[in-house]
């Protein structure tokens, strides 16, 4: 414990002799001769007068310095009492540091005579001495009047390149100028510009010192060149941000896939980048496919795809004349345009079964979609998002049908697909084979697959799914449909789970070493655990409460979802409507999580967020609303009431963008309906809505009727009505909001 600073009692306050120090007379400041003092008391009112007089001119002058000084006062000789030489007045002054006294620490002031005429005041010659403190810090003035708000059409940002060899960024750069656009002509002029910054490239690095001789061995080798610095800078799409700018900052060192030394900035090759807009991001209706108040999108014809490598949405739509057709966008209403008529005399339909999938093929970017030419039926089709490159992908010319049960996964760098003529087919647009015939597997390996899958059929009507190595799926052996795995080594594992029957895998969730999935056996509809070396375990034996029979609906809505080490699912155990259960996959315990939260996932299904399940439900006092659960009872919960009591809020579709979700739901504003819209909301918040379509009293937008909510590097994708144009694409840019944009306005 410190010891508290004690008070100098012996300390001299201003106009008292300094300590231990005689008092000596001080001569006047006049030319004339003075009587000397007395005991008369008429004197010392005019010796306090003078001495007043010095220690106020002498204040002015020690606040004027901050460090030790001498002062030496001009003064008229004066005859010493003995009739000796003349003696000048002299003051020092030094600093003094934060005491008892002087708290925020000050100056001490030194006055007396110089008796040895040296021109310094000696402490013997001090007469008197004078604290002078600084005062405290005073308070902060008022806070200035707000400035005048511009208007964000006219604040523009540019870019200009600096070369290598400028004085101000050797190695080259960049030069970010911000201003008014005063005369509107789209640029800055000189007169326009309020501030530039500079960001420089950096330094070559410099050659690594050679290698130091090991105890025997020969000399290390050079070093390399140090990798530079590069700072690049990109136009936004005006899809997102209609005047800003994009600086991402990187080392050109090679890495992933990118090029060392080649003065590029490549994708992985960047280390992080800032994205900034002047004005609010771009939201709104993008098309108008079937111009005025017609329908542009429609049941059937509602499916859509973003790809990332082009930044285009591929989409289904009609326009009243060729039908139901495959359309481009690069995100605004003037780039959207027809992309080709599939179906000259009627409707394509693009991705009515398997809707339209983006894959990353070894030729780039492709998107799979099953349509209608009217000449061959509906098969799969192809698209690089060119005319030339959207075509129906067939096998050596043979037809693919696809029937209403098809379905589709990614794997391979491809798809599998199942046709309608009972195959198992792989493609990547360029190559079609069946599955068991992958381009990667050889002769040998292909050769025990087609004995290993010799009478197989039906595949996939019940389960498809794939990871990067796996490939799961139905098919029917004999009289049973069970489930099946491929792997990218070439080895077959089958399953036989219901041997009085077929148990027709659903549900697929993908587990560490294998599968989980929901089956039929004895026991009705049960959660199995599939492992990748063939063995298996039934997880759960749920029964109905009502009738005592083994439940026959499991992972129907829901589907089954992963929390760590619980597994959440939907199942009808009581009543008409299933609920919401979790199983640990370490104890095996199973749990009904609530008996009043019923119908999850019925319209929306379940997406994970922040370590929760996220799902639409039916409870209590709200009726239809968003509910969330971390996979325990306590942690089940209902999460919004948008519309107050039971007034259904329909929630239509789920998006997880890091910390923030989005959904499609009707709701309230201050009483005012505000129809199917997009909310948003962040954990133990209370939801916001987004953005609505077709905004004013009781105007409802239906979002979300037709389509989904599709979620891009930019942008929340949906099918909306705005009241004009009918239900058509509708774009909303999430970077504000999720604040991967700064807005400078």
């Amino acid at each position: 414990m410190s010891t508290p600073p004690t008070m100098d009692v012996g300390a001299t306050i201003a106009g008292e002799p300094a300590p231990k120090q005689s008092h000596k007379s001080v001569p006047p400041l006049n030319a004339r001769q003075q009587p000397k003092p007395n005991s008369k008391p008429q004197v010392k009112p005019k010796r306090k007068l003078m001495f007043t007089f010095i220690q106020t001119f002498l204040l002015v002058l020690a606040l004027t310095f901050s460090t030790y000084s001498v002062v030496q006062l001009d003064s008229l000789p004066l005859q010493d009492n003995t009739g000796g030489d003349t003696q000048e007045i002299l003051v020092r002054t030094e600093g003094r540091i934060a005491d008892s006294i002087c708290t925020e620490g000050g100056v001490e002031i030194y006055i007396g005579n110089d008796l040895n005429s040296d021109g310094f005041l000696d402490e013997d010659e001090v007469t008197s001495s004078t604290k002078v403190c600084h005062g405290k810090e005073g308070l902060s003035g008022p806070q200035g009047n707000p400035g005048t708000t511009l208007q964000p059409d006219l604040s523009r940002i540019e870019i200009e390149e600096l070369e290598v060899g400028n004085l101000t960024c050797p190695m080259g750069g960049i030069l970010i100028h911000s201003g008014l656009d005063a005369d509107g002509d789209g640029q800055l002029n000189q007169g326009e510009r309020e501030s530039s910054e500079a960001l420089c490239d950096g330094l070559i690095g410099s050659n690594g010192n050679n290698g130091q001789s090991g105890m025997n061995g020969a000399q290390g080798d050079a070093g390399s060149h140090g990798a530079p610095a590069l700072v690049e800078h990109l136009q936004p799409s005006p899809a997102v941000c209609p005047s800003g700018i994009i600086l991402r900052f990187g080392v050109d060192d090679g890495a992933g896939e990118g090029f060392a030394f080649d003065e590029q900035l490549h994708n992985d090759e960047v280390r992080s980048s800032i994205q900034i807009c002047s004005s609010a991001l771009f939201y709104g209706p993008i098309s108008d496919f079937s111009t005025g108040a017609a329908n542009g999108l429609t049941t059937n014809c509602d499916a859509m795809v973003w790809m990332v490598e082009q930044q285009r949405l591929l989409t289904a739509g009609v326009n009243g004349i060729d039908g139901c057709e495959l359309w481009i966008s690069e995100g605004m209403d003037a780039s959207t345009e027809l992309l080709l008529d599939i179906n000259p005399n009627g409707d394509a339909l693009p991705g009515q079964y398997i809707g339209l999938n983006s894959v990353q093929t070894g030729y780039g970017e492709r998107v799979f979609f099953d349509a209608d030419d009217g000449v061959n039926g509906r098969e799969l089709w192809v698209s690089d998002a060119t005319v030339t490159g959207t075509k129906r992908v067939a096998d050596n010319g043979d037809s693919l049908p696809l029937g209403n049960s098809a379905k589709l996964v990614k794997w391979g760098q491809g798809v599998v697909f199942n046709t309608a003529n009972d195959a198992l087919v792989w493609s990547d647009g360029v190559t079609t084979t069946t599955v068991f015939s992958h381009p990667s597997y050889s002769p040998s390996q292909q050769q025990n697959l087609d004995t290993l899958s010799f009478g197989m059929a039906t595949f996939a009507t019940e389960m498809l799914h794939a990871n990067s190595t796996h490939l799961w799926f139905s098919a029917k052996a004999g009289n049973d449909i069970e489930p099946y795995l491929l792997t990218q080594d070439a080895e077959l594992q089958s399953w036989d789970l219901n041997p009085t029957g077929a148990s027709r895998p659903s549900a697929p969730l993908i587990v560490e070493d294998g599968l989980v999935a929901v089956a039929e056996a004895q026991n009705g509809r049960q959660l199995v655990r599939l492992l990748n070396d063939g063995s298996l375990s039934w997880i759960t034996t749920l029964q109905h409460q009502g009738t005592g029979n083994p439940t026959t609906h499991v992972g129907e809505y829901l589907g089954i979802h992963q929390l760590g080490n619980l597994l959440v699912f939907d199942a009808l155990t009581s009543g008409v409507d299933p609920q919401v259960w979790s199983h640990n996959l370490s104890s095996g315990q199973n749990q009904i999580l609530s008996t009043s939260i019923v119908a999850p996932g019925d319209w929306a299904g379940g997406l994970v967020h922040q370590q929760r399940l996220w799902f639409d439900c039916v409870a209590p006092n709200v009726a239809h609303e968003v509910c969330s659960t971390d996979g325990t009872v306590s942690g089940t919960q209902v999460e919004t009431d948008l519309r107050a009591g039971m007034a259904s809020s329909n929630i239509l579709g789920f998006a997880s963008h890091g910390e923030h979700l989005f959904f499609l739901a009707s709701g309230q504003i201050d009483g005012i309906e505000s129809g199917s819209s997009l909310w948003h909301m962040q954990q133990n918040e209370t939801p916001t809505l987004a953005y609505d379509p077709w905004p004013g009293m009781n105007n409802n937008s239906a979002s979300g009727t037709y389509g989904e909510l599709l979620l891009t590097e930019h942008h929340l994708v949906f099918i909306a009505h705005d009241g004009i144009r009918g239900h058509e694409i509708h774009v909303w840019s999430h970077g504000e909001r999720t604040d991967d944009w700064l807005i400078w306005l």
